[in-house]
């Protein structure tokens, strides 16, 4: 540099990478030359000798993969997150699943059970009391399992909830969280995690994978989950033919090995099984059925919280406890049904709901099978006999050694 510029023509440039060429190649010369001359013998040992062709080193194969003991622990555990089910798909899997992720495992992090709920007014008990028992049991200490909650307040958007207030929408997301801690649910293994907030944040993520979701599956098959919105199958608007495609896109999103919904999401969880078939991936969620508690009234195949006699919620003061069992649906017998639905009627919305047939569809009976013996040594006092399991109160109740009225005490009770 000479501390002035200079402005080199064309042919002048070409003149000095010329020279810079030629000035490298003489001083690679000179390295060379100066490099000691190769023997035979340093050839043969660089080759492996031999004069043949050159050997290439194979690398030892990997050890065989010994497969975890199944231990008592992990057999309980099995048990336990099995029981909260009314189908498991599939229980090999589960057990693959907790053998490799679960208690004792290498996996740090575990296995992931999700839930997805829309922020869309009262809680009532199927997912107040009974959820925070069927939590508690999948992430049980040492499980190894984590609880991740889909706070769904975009769902609840597309479905047109609280008015379309998302605001609103928020703020009883956030009243939802509390009523479960209040519960009693444990959250030291639970994560809660905000649709609008996640979504947003990856975006990049989120919408290709749905995206490719939807490109798989034809406008028919995503109409049959309807049921997950609470909808008929014929009534949907443009934005609830998204829901479906965008819950199962949660699955994927949110890394779940199990989708722990009720028995009316299944469909849905279903075609996430049916999108990994499509797309080749190796590992399907499980997916784990919850039962769908009756409501109150006689034919209500779940609670609704848009009838409020037909569930106990969970602010619910003593006396609307007291009021809304004592005049609950009660049958010892099973009763006859009305014609089965014409070829019209039809619709993928009005499907039942349980996957355990049921003739009689008795709302008490249901509530002290799945809440009151849910936890472990629960007992239930009917009249003056204590019951330490469900099929003895059945019996006793179809019998009639249990009047009505002594059921429903003990229920309230």
């Amino acid at each position: 540099k000479t501390g002035a510029t200079k402005r080199l023509s064309a042919k002048d440039l070409h003149k000095d990478i010329q020279a810079f060429i030629t000035t490298i190649r003489k001083e690679k010369m000179t390295d060379e030359q100066q490099q000691p001359p190769q023997t035979t013998a340093t050839k043969k040992n660089e080759s492996g000798g031999g004069g043949g062709k050159k050997k290439k080193n194979k690398a030892p194969p990997p050890p065989p993969k010994v497969e975890r003991e199944w231990t008592t622990e992990m057999q309980q555990d099995f048990e336990r997150i099995l029981s909260v089910g009314e189908e498991c798909i599939s229980e090999k899997e589960l057990k693959g699943l907790i053998t490799a992720k679960g208690r004792g495992s290498e996996n740090a992090h575990g296995f992931n059970l999700y839930d997805g709920f829309e922020p869309s007014g009262r809680m009532h008990i199927a997912q107040g009391v009974f959820k925070a028992m069927n939590v508690n049991k999948c992430t049980f200490p040492g499980t190894n399992g984590t609880f991740v909650f889909w706070v769904a307040d975009w769902f609840a958007l597309m479905n047109d909830k609280m008015g379309g207030d998302l605001e609103k929408i928020k703020i009883v997301g956030q009243y939802l969280i509390e009523v479960w801690k209040a519960a009693g649910m444990d959250l030291s293994n639970v994560v809660f995690k905000w649709a609008s907030e996640e979504i947003t944040n990856r975006a990049d993520t989120y919408w290709p994978t749905m995206l490719d979701v939807a490109r798989r599956f034809n406008v028919t098959r995503i109409k049959k989950c309807c049921q997950i919105m609470g909808r008929l199958e014929g009534s949907l608007s443009s934005a609830q033919v998204l829901y479906p495609l965008m819950q199962c896109t949660d699955v994927f999103f949110l890394r779940a090995d199990i989708c722990q919904l009720g028995v009316d999401q299944r469909k849905v969880n279903m075609l996430a099984r049916e999108y990994c078939d499509a797309a080749n991936i190796k590992r399907k969620p499980v997916i784990l059925s919850h039962h769908m508690l009756y409501g109150l009234k006689a034919g209500q195949e779940k609670m609704s919280k848009s009838d409020p006699d037909s569930a106990v919620f969970m602010e619910d003061a003593a006396e609307d406890v007291e009021r809304k069992i004592m005049a609950a649906y009660c049958p010892s017998k099973v009763e006859e049904s009305d014609a089965g639905a014409t070829a019209e009627e039809v619709d993928a919305g009005k499907e039942s709901m349980q996957l355990v047939e049921d003739k009689l569809k008795n709302p008490c009976l249901d509530y002290i099978d799945n809440i009151i013996f849910s936890p472990p040594d629960a007992t239930f006092v009917a009249g003056e006999t204590t019951y330490t399991d469900y099929a003895s109160v059945k019996e006793d109740f179809l019998s009639g050694k249990i009047t009505e009225e002594q059921l429903k005490r003990g229920l309230i009770n």
